[in-house]
C-alpha cells in the first residue's frame, strides 16, 4: 500500500485500543500516555478519524460503549495537541466535545440526569430575537477586541483584509471606466435629468484618492501575514518544552508542509506588487508591470491547483486506512479469532460487525467529504482563473467596452472566492442529499443551503458595484439601498433564529446533560470560538 508507513502507527494504537480497552478510564489512562511526538504526525489522521466518528454516533447508529470510548480517547489526544501547539482556543473546542462525549456515555448507561440545572439548549430556546441579535453582535465585538492578542485572528483579519482590498480594486475600476464611458457617449446628461447634475471627474478622484493608501497595503498586507507565519514556524520548530518530544528535524518538516503554501503565496506577491506598483523606484515600464502582475495571476491558479493536489494525497491516505481497518476486520471474522488471538465470544463478533459497517460509512462519507473539498478547491481555481484572463484581456484590449467587460470579469472572480464557503456548504449540503435522498432533514438542507449560496454569489457579484455606483451618482438613492439590505439582513437573522429553535425542540426530546463536578480536573464549560476563513487569497 502506498501510505501504509504514513498511517501503521495510528492504524495500530487504534487497533489495540479496540483490543485493551474497555472502560472510559482506560480510554483516559491511554490517551495521556501518547506525548507529542506520537500526537503531531498523526493529527490529520485523528482529527479526521473523530469527524467520521462523530457523525455517525451522533446520529444514533452505534450501541456499543467502546465506540463512544474511542471518540473520548480521539477528543483528548486532539485536546492534548492543540494545547501542547499553543491553540488555547480549540483545544477547548475539543475539551468541550470531551465533556459531551462524557455525559452522553453515562445517560446511555445510567440514566444520569439533573432536573435542578438548566440544560444550555434550553436557555438558548427561552431567548428572545432581540436577545439572540444583541448577542451575535457582542460576540462579534469580543471577537474583534481580542483579535489583536491572536496571530491566528490577526493572520485572519489581515487575508479578509486582502481580499476585500482586491475586491475594492476592480470594482472601483469597472465603476470609473463605466462613468467615463457614459460621459463619452453622453449619457449622463440624461441621468443627470433625473438625479441631478454628476460631476465625473470629482466622482473618480474621490475614488482613487484611497490609492497611496492600497498601494502601502498591498506590500503591507503580505509582508505582515509572511511575518507572523515565518514567526510561527520558527517558534513551533523550535518548540516547547512539550513539542520537544516530537524530533526537531521532523517537527521542521511538519512546519515548512503545513505553512508554505501561504508562506510563498505572500513572498511572491509583496514582491511582484512592490515591484509593479512602486514602478519608478524598480524602473519597470508600465505596459510591463501590468504583465508581470497577469502573469502573476495564472501563477495564483497553478499554485490552488499545487494545494488540491496535496489535500488529495492526504484524502488517499485516510482513505487507504480506512480500508486497511477494513480488511483487518474481515480477516479477524474469517479467521474466528479476536485482535488478541483468541476465539471469537457472540459479543465480539457482534464489536467486529458494527465495526465494519462503521467503516463502510466512514469510507462513504470521507468520500463525499472529498468531492466537497474538491469542488471546492476547483470553485476557487476557476475565480483565480477568471482573475488572471481578465485582467490580461484588459491590457490586450483598449476599447472602453471591452475593458469594462474585463474589469467586470475580475470583480467576479473575486466574488467567486468571497462565495467559496457558501459554495462548499451547498456541495457538502447536495451531496449528502443525493447519498440519502429518503432523508427529508438533509433534502432541506440541501435546498437552504442553495438558496444561501445564490444570494451570497449574487451580493458579491453585484451589491458593491451597484452600492459605489449610486453613491457616486445620488447619496439619497444609496441611503434608501443600505437600508433596504439592512432589512433584509434582519429577516435573514430572524430566519436563522427560527431555525436554530426547531432544532433545539428537537434536541430537547434528547438533551444532552450539563457537566458535573464529578468530571475530570481539566473539564470545565468554558466557551469555545471557532473562526474559520478561507486561506486561499489572491494578490
Amino acid at each position: 500500500m502506498a501510505f501504509e508507513g504514513y498511517f501503521e502507527d495510528f492504524a495500530n494504537d487504534k487497533r489495540r485500543f479496540f483490543a485493551e480497552i474497555k472502560t472510559l478510564k482506560d480510554a483516559r489512562a491511554r490517551a495521556q500516555s501518547h506525548n507529542y511526538g506520537f500526537l503531531a504526525p498523526n493529527e490529520k489522521l485523528l482529527k479526521k478519524e473523530f469527524e467520521l466518528l462523530w457523525g455517525r454516533l451522533q446520529k444514533g447508529d452505534i450501541d456499543q460503549d467502546v465506540f463512544w470510548f474511542y471518540g473520548y480517547y480521539c477528543c483528548i489526544m486532539l485536546q492534548n495537541y492543540h494545547r501542547a501547539y499553543g491553540q488555547e482556543s480549540k483545544a477547548d473546542e475539543f475539551l468541550k466535545l470531551r465533556i459531551e462525549i462524557k455525559e452522553r456515555i453515562a445517560s446511555r448507561n445510567y440514566g444520569k440526569a439533573q432536573p435542578d440545572k438548566k440544560t444550555k439548549s434550553e436557555q438558548d430556546s427561552n431567548e428572545s430575537f432581540f436577545e439572540y441579535l444583541g448577542m451575535r453582535i457582542w460576540n462579534g465585538l469580543i471577537d474583534l477586541l481580542r483579535a489583536p492578542t491572536q496571530v491566528s485572528k490577526i493572520r485572519d483579519w489581515v487575508s479578509a483584509l486582502n481580499v476585500e482590498r482586491i475586491y475594492w480594486l476592480f470594482c472601483r475600476t469597472t465603476v470609473t471606466q463605466s462613468l467615463l464611458l457614459a460621459r463619452e457617449l453622453e449619457m449622463l446628461d440624461r441621468i443627470g435629468s433625473v438625479f441631478g447634475n454628476i460631476d465625473v471627474d470629482n466622482i473618480i478622484a474621490t475614488l482613487e484618492s484611497p490609492n497611496p493608501v492600497l498601494r502601502v497595503c498591498s506590500v503591507a498586507f503580505f509582508a505582515l501575514r509572511f511575518i507572523f507565519n515565518g514567526a510561527m514556524l520558527v517558534k513551533h520548530s523550535h518548540g516547547s518544552d512539550k513539542e520537544k518530544d516530537y524530533d526537531a528535524l521532523l517537527r521542521l518538516n511538519s512546519e515548512l508542509y503545513k505553512r508554505h503554501p501561504v508562506l510563498v503565496n505572500d513572498l511572491v506577491w509583496g514582491v511582484v506588487n512592490f515591484i509593479t506598483n512602486y514602478n519608478w523606484l524598480t524602473g519597470i515600464p508600465d505596459p510591463t508591470a501590468g504583465w508581470i502582475v497577469a502573469g502573476f495571476l495564472f501563477f495564483d491558479f497553478c499554485w490552488l491547483v499545487w494545494q488540491r493536489h496535496l489535500a488529495e494525497i492526504e484524502y488517499q491516505a485516510k482513505k487507504e486506512q480506512l480500508i486497511n481497518d477494513r480488511e483487518f476486520y474481515t480477516n479477524l471474522l474469517l479467521r474466528y479469532v479476536d485482535e488478541n488471538g483468541q476465539p471469537l465470544t457472540e459479543e465480539k463478533i457482534k464489536e467486529i460487525g458494527q465495526h465494519l459497517k462503521l467503516l463502510n460509512d466512514e469510507i462513504d462519507q470521507l468520500e463525499l467529504s472529498w468531492s466537497a473539498e474538491s469542488s471546492y478547491f476547483w470553485f476557487n481555481c476557476a475565480g483565480a482563473l477568471l482573475l488572471a484572463v481578465g485582467f490580461s484581456a484588459s491590457m490586450v484590449f483598449t476599447a472602453p467596452v471591452v475593458a469594462i467587460l474585463c474589469y467586470a470579469i475580475c470583480t467576479f472572480g473575486v466574488a467567486i472566492y468571497l462565495s467559496a464557503g457558501a459554495y462548499k456548504n451547498y456541495e457538502e449540503k447536495r451531496l449528502q442529499a443525493n447519498h440519502d435522498p429518503s432523508n427529508n432533514e438533509a433534502i432541506a438542507a440541501y435546498y437552504a443551503a442553495r438558496n444561501e449560496f445564490i444570494f451570497t454569489m449574487l451580493k458579491n457579484v453585484f451589491l458593491p458595484t451597484l452600492f459605489i455606483a449610486t453613491f457616486a451618482i445620488c447619496w439619497q438613492a444609496a441611503v434608501v439601498l443600505t437600508a433596504v439590505y439592512i432589512a433584509y439582513q434582519l429577516y435573514s437573522a430572524y430566519n436563522n433564529y427560527e431555525e436554530k429553535h426547531k432544532s433545539l425542540e428537537v434536541e430537547g426530546e434528547n438533551p444532552v446533560i450539563e457537566v458535573s463536578s464529578s468530571a475530570d480536573n481539566d473539564e470545565s464549560n468554558e466557551p469555545v470560538v471557532l473562526p474559520r476563513i478561507s486561506n486561499f487569497h489572491v494578490g
